[in-house]
């Protein structure tokens, strides 16, 4: 037996000393509110946390061998917001912003768990940067001039759509076409075909994801509207969809984002157009200033992140801070951290070890765990 088989028999064997939510994610409340829930095993390799978390989390549950999260009270008033999805309401858009470390992207991601074990199909982007500043290969557009595709950028993105949504793959292969996508002379998918070759067609031919992309997110939107899906999106650091971008035009200048195939698809989420799905974003201070800078009063309200033309772009929408721990939200994570021998010394698991780190980490959810890490 290995050094980590050992510590997962005895972790198996360890009781739990803090308290457990058991109700279903979508029926959170807020009296579950600093509870702690599990994701199964199964939805987690699903999902593709391992990527789509941070990296810190994912080394936590990989050691631990189980994903556990904090509902907060962010998830629940997404949650209910959710409830309200209809087709006759314009799809709702709602935005998470919050200092560094306070837990946007896991909540996006607890989200994103939410909607899925709900049965909506989920369209999940980890990160705008990797449209804007993470671009590997560029091809222009043929069928929009001047626009510049991310080919294997568009693969990964239809990779990751069809992952997601296995679970949901025959009830999308009954969704038909509402038109005809002419890709190339001789690559075409006609009217009445199933949602799902369009993304076969994509995988197959990645010369053809980018626009791939776009006809599978105009198809869903409309099948959303028409009450045959429900349509849960999630975009991490959604402000850089007006950022700056590393791609080079064939004059060597830097392309604006709206010049970026893949970013305009994306934009099209946040359009009043369709019914019957939500739209969380992330607003991320990554686009505008390094998130460990202690010197720089950091910049982190929506206003100050999208700036005026991306703000006017997503209003309305009900914006959602995240926050630090409450004392009883410490308390409760410090319980599980020391239950699953997470804290290492004996000094850390007492009560003034308690008080110690949640000062020094200012209750900062990040901070807190980084501590518990190297205690």
């Amino acid at each position: 037996m290995t050094i980590r088989q050992h510590l997962r028999a005895i972790l198996a064997t360890t009781s739990r000393h803090y308290t457990i939510a058991s109700s279903p994610p979508f029926q959170f409340t807020t009296t579950d509110a600093g509870k702690l829930y599990e994701i199964p095993k199964a939805d987690y390799d699903r999902l593709n946390f391992n990527k789509m978390l941070p990296l810190a989390l994912t080394k936590q549950f990989g050691t631990i061998d189980e994903c556990v999260t904090m509902i907060r009270p962010p998830l629940v008033e997404v949650s209910s917001y959710m409830k309200t999805a209809r087709t006759n309401f314009s799809s709702l858009r709602l935005c998470l912003w919050g200092r560094f470390g306070t837990g946007k992207t896991t909540t996006l991601n607890q989200a994103v768990h939410m909607a899925s074990s709900e049965g909506w199909v989920v369209v999940h982007l980890k990160s705008v940067l990797s449209l804007t500043r993470k671009v590997q290969e560029v091809d222009m557009s043929t069928y929009q001039p001047g626009r510049i595709n991310d080919p294997m950028r568009a693969t990964e993105i239809l990779q990751l759509f069809k992952q997601q949504n296995t679970h949901l793959w025959k009830r999308l292969s009954e969704l038909m076409t509402t038109k005809s996508y002419e890709w190339t002379k001789n690559d075409k998918t006609v009217e009445g075909k199933p949602l799902t070759d369009i993304v076969e067609m994509g995988l197959s031919a990645p010369y053809l994801a980018s626009d791939c992309v776009g006809a599978l997110f105009k198809e869903l939107r409309l099948h959303a509207s028409k009450g045959e899906i429900k349509l849960f999106v999630g975009i991490d650091d959604s402000n850089s969809l007006w950022g700056k971008t590393l791609v080079k035009k064939a004059d060597r200048t830097k392309a604006k984002a709206h010049e970026l195939t893949l970013v305009q698809h994306y934009k099209n989420f946040l359009q009043n157009d369709w019914s019957n799905g939500t739209v969380l974003l992330v607003a991320d201070q990554k686009e505008v200033s390094d998130a460990r800078d202690s010197l720089t009063v950091p910049l982190y309200t929506p206003l100050e992140l999208f700036g005026d033309e991306g703000f006017d772009f997503i209003d309305p929408f009900i914006p959602i801070e995240t926050s630090i721990y409450t004392k009883e939200e410490a308390n409760t994570i410090f319980e599980y951290y020391k239950t699953k021998q997470w804290l290492a010394t004996p000094g850390a698991k007492d009560n003034t070890g308690r008080i110690q780190i949640a000062e020094l980490s200012g209750y900062n959810p990040f901070y807190f765990e980084r501590i518990c890490a190297f205690v």
